[in-house]
């Protein structure tokens, strides 16, 4: 540090012509800047000024320094109050990986009224469940990162944002040919939709009011994604368990039919990763906290019935 304090020190006495008004200008005494010139001499074994008792001139070496440590000190100022303008303002680019189906379906419209609040922050959304290291923000170089399960790295900061409830539903016209199960044991006797991800073994846990059972469910296809499952079972393809942010608006419109809404299905948590839990910048603090003011009470869920006839 002493270094930055004798250049400016000698930036000063150049640009004022004196020791004592850059002394003035730095609070100290004319004594303290004469020392740190000479240590800058010292450190570089070069003559930075000629001075005697009536005046001071800079040396040709001198010249070329201050010229040198002027540049430099501007440039760290300038990027100091940069830092700074990043921590207190939300600035600059923000960059946000979230999962496949999640971020297809509900992460383009929260990123854009994101931005329209806060339009001086730049918004890069990755999207996509198989991207190495996906799940840690420090190895994809993310500020945040949108996840469901938990990381691995104990030292990056979790944040709950809310929950991702499950429904299992059907389409209209399914229900009409083959019935609606009236309990998951009659699951069996339909084909159910099963994604790769989660609740790949193909075993739907519920808790009714007898408590809780597991039930094993097969299907004629095993979906990779929510979204893929959800067009599927759309078309009556079958039974399918799939998140109320992927079909809350097809539970509204009646495309699809909740069944067996007597029994409740384990949430998962929807949780933001990065790493520091102090210190961040406002635009990852803000967005964070936008995230979790939306999803505490998403327009997805409401008004999802907890279950419907079908005539």
């Amino acid at each position: 540090m002493y270094r930055f304090e004798a250049m400016d020190a000698f930036v000063r006495v150049v640009r004022n012509g004196s020791f004592a008004s850059a002394a003035v200008e730095l609070s100290v005494s004319p004594g303290v800047i004469t020392k740190r010139v000479m240590q800058l001499e010292h450190m570089l074994g070069a003559k930075l000024l000629n001075r005697t008792t009536r005046r001071m001139s800079v040396t040709e070496i001198g010249q070329r320094y201050y010229k040198f440590c002027d540049r430099v000190l501007r440039e760290m100022r300038q990027e100091e109050a940069e830092i700074i303008r990043l921590q207190r303002q939300p600035y600059g680019q923000l960059k946000v990986i979230a999962p496949m189906s999640f971020g297809i379906m509900q992460m383009g419209r929260i990123v854009a009224s994101f931005m329209e609040k806060y339009p001086q922050v730049q918004v890069s959304l990755t999207i996509g469940d198989g991207l190495k290291g996906a799940l840690d923000p420090l190895e994809y170089g993310t500020d945040v990162a949108i996840r469901f399960a938990l990381p691995r790295d104990s030292s990056l900061y979790v944040r709950v944002l809310g929950r991702m409830r499950w429904v299992v539903c059907a389409a209209p016209s399914y229900l009409r040919s083959h019935g609606a199960p009236r309990t998951p044991s009659e699951l069996a006797h339909h084909p159910c939709l099963v994604t790769h991800t989660h609740f790949g073994d193909g075993v739907w846990h519920f808790r009714g009011p007898d408590g809780t059972t597991s039930i094993k469910v097969t299907g004629p296809v095993s979906p990779s994604n929510a979204i893929t499952m959800r067009y599927m079972v759309l078309e009556g393809a079958g039974v399918a368990m799939l998140p109320t942010f992927c079909v809350g608006e097809d539970l509204k419109n009646g495309s699809l039919v909740r069944i067996l809404g007597d029994w409740s299905i384990e949430d998962l948590q929807i949780r933001a990763l990065y790493p520091h839990a102090t210190d961040q910048p406002a635009k990852v603090k803000l967005f964070v906290d936008y995230l979790a003011d939306t999803l505490k009470h998403p327009d997805w869920d409401e008004h999802t019935p907890k279950r419907a006839l079908v005539s």
